[in-house]
């Protein structure tokens, strides 16, 4: 795993200041290629072949054709065997490498060159950000994974163009002044992310999973390569079950392949079990796993222990306190280009910085949610979904009617008001992302002031999908996963310098699971239960029977204690003032100072998130 960056002119300090950016993201060497048409920085986190032939940007052998990576291909072995076949030679035995070939053939001729890019792109299984240089053609290549594990930002202005594996790289050019993006502004309350393809800085953007890039004579092409499609198919129950499970050891396998150590983080809960389970059966060195918890606070910590147990794992355990949460809040906000309104941000980091002393790939279990069906909404909307179908002049009379009662004295609506709203949803899809929203639409607006409003939502949508749960699975893998799980992952890990790794996500898995018969998902009210099916053998029954628990972080207690005076103190700065209104705010401090956060302490953190990276990234900058 590494960081990439460049830019459509030649510059060779802004080239160093921006690699400099990235360098948590590739200690291990820096690279760069520059001519008059093109700059591309890398900085190396040395995974696959050690050596220096791995060493980037990389070029064919007439150094026509140039790449920076990041990420690993685990096909790639597959691939450079077909490519020596045809011809092809290579000089290190990096995946990298054998990316650079595979675009030589498939676009050595110009005819059909999208469909043979596509194809090109098709052909990668793996998790990948990376640019392609094209000489002889003068174009510029970007592409991002299928599902997004891997993030790509980049800025497009009056024909610059500037991209890289992080924002603040990007901003390192002198004439980008950052700015507040006003229009994602409700988005991110709603959610606590900013999803589809804009970022919270104007005028900088993130390619979507599964798209690619073609800059070419100042103007930018953007295609789909890749999407998520709905193709049922008929078999028995075992089956879909034997199949899963083959593709999920066939993912296993694949992914644990590296020339360095690897690990797993390890909740106790099902996804992360079934990982470790999964990876055990093909490591033959110590497997170091990794669990924490918080002092005072129920955790899933004995269930990582009855797994670690049974699987055979040399397990680590850490405690989060007052004490080191203080010490490390501030690298954690300094190193995240856009808010996060998740508290899990901290658990995530003080693992990979744990899990860094002992290896540099980590195995995670991102993904089961929503590739398999476990989150707890989906059998609510799928329970209500015709029952309270009403007309649409009925649902507008009742939002309207809602919206103007008084919320007695909480800045936040009254549970029973939510639930309300709920039913007045315009159609289903708006259903689903109405149960994913911490903050409802009408919460925002009497937060934020006017001024900072958008009615836009910037959540893509399927076109294409029939099937209910189908509509929410895909809903959640190309908003909710991309744009909050996985960068929030990306960002934990490699500022301590980590590779995570997704066993649950990849593409033939993923491809399987929605040509798999939605009742075999959530079978008799059972999420999950191909999952549970594929994995029985593999872990305890406490394990595969449990309930869903999650991090549980204690954000009460950090509203209310640790971090009251720092988010009191953020509504001083006028910026940040001018944003909400201060009624609003008044509520909100008041509750804090009566410890009557309640039910509010999630959007409480939303805020604090939003304020603590607003203060850091437009106040405190270059």
């Amino acid at each position: 795993m590494c960081g990439i960056c460049g830019f459509n002119f030649e510059d060779k300090t802004l080239l160093k200041e921006m690699c400099k950016t990235l360098q948590k993201r590739g200690p291990d060497g820096y690279g760069r290629y520059i001519n008059k048409n093109i700059s591309l920085g890398h900085r190396r986190l040395s995974i696959i072949d050690l050596s220096t032939n791995g060493k980037q940007p990389m070029s064919n052998e007439d150094e026509t054709i140039w790449i920076t990576f990041n990420g690993e291909i685990y096909n790639y072995k597959e691939l450079r065997h077909k490519l020596v076949k045809k011809g092809h030679k290579f000089k290190s035995n990096s995946d990298t490498e054998v990316i650079i070939h595979l675009y030589e053939e498939f676009t050595k001729t110009n005819l059909n060159s999208e469909k043979n890019i596509k194809t090109f792109l098709n052909s990668l299984n793996g998790i990948f950000a990376f640019a392609i240089w094209d000489s002889k053609k003068k174009e510029l290549i970007l592409a991002r994974d299928n599902i997004g594990i891997k993030p790509l930002y980049y800025y497009f202005v009056d024909g610059l163009f500037i991209f890289a594996s992080e924002i603040k790289a990007i901003n390192k050019y002198q004439d980008i002044k950052p700015e507040l993006n006003i229009d994602v502004m409700s988005s991110y309350f709603n959610y606590g992310y900013v999803p589809g393809t804009e970022t919270m800085f104007k005028n900088i953007k993130k390619l979507s999973p599964g798209t690619y890039i073609i800059y070419s004579k100042n103007n930018i092409k953007i295609n789909e390569y890749w999407n998520i499609v709905e193709n049922k198919t008929e078999h028995p129950e075992q089956y879909y079950i034997d199949t899963a499970r083959k593709l999920l050891e066939d993912s296993a396998e694949k992914q644990i392949l590296s020339d360095v150590p690897v690990g797993a983080f390890l909740s106790g809960g099902l996804d992360s079990s079934s990982v470790v389970a999964l990876a055990k059966k093909h490591i033959e060195y110590d497997f170091h796993t990794y669990s924490m918890g918080f002092d005072n606070q129920n955790s899933e910590l004995p269930y990582a222990k009855i797994v670690s147990e049974h699987v055979g794992t040399i397990h680590h355990e850490i405690q989060i306190n007052e004490k080191n949460l203080e010490k490390e809040w501030k690298n954690i906000i300094n190193y995240y280009d856009e808010p996060v309104g998740d508290a899990a941000v901290i658990p995530n980091h003080f693992l990979a910085k744990i899990a860094k002393k002992d290896v540099t790939v980590i195995l995670a279990g991102e993904g089961g949610d929503e590739v398999f069906g476990g989150y707890e909404n989906y059998k609510m909307n799928l329970k209500y979904a015709k029952l309270f179908d009403m007309p649409t002049k009925v649902k507008d009379l009742i939002g309207k009617t809602v919206s103007r009662m008084p919320y007695n004295d909480d800045p936040f609506q009254n549970k029973i008001f939510r639930n309300v709203l709920y039913f007045t949803q315009k159609n289903f899809y708006d259903k689903h992302q109405y149960t994913t929203k911490s903050i409802t639409d009408n919460e925002t607006k009497k937060l934020i002031n006017t001024e900072y409003i958008t009615e836009s939502d910037k959540i893509l949508y399927p076109k294409n999908i029939k099937n209910k749960l189908n509509q929410m699975l895909w809903l959640d893998c190309k908003n909710l996963l991309p744009e909050k799980f996985l960068m929030k992952a990306d960002k934990s890990t490699m500022l301590n310098s980590v590779e995570e790794r997704v066993i649950l996500l990849d593409k033939k898995l993923i491809e399987f699971m929605f040509s798999t018969p939605p009742e075999l998902k959530m079978k008799n009210n059972v999420s999950k239960y191909i999952l549970k099916k594929a994995v029985k053998k593999l872990l305890p029954k406490e394990i595969i029977n449990r309930k869903k628990q999650g991090y549980g972080t204690p954000i009460t207690k950090w509203i209310q204690h640790d971090f009251k005076d720092r988010f009191i103190n953020s509504f001083e700065e006028p910026a940040i003032k001018k944003i909400y209104n201060k009624n609003i705010v008044s509520k909100i401090i008041n509750n804090i100072n009566k410890k009557q956060t309640g039910h509010t302490a999630t959007y409480m953190w939303h805020i604090f998130a939003f304020n603590e990276w607003y203060r850091q990234n437009l106040l405190e900058v270059k």
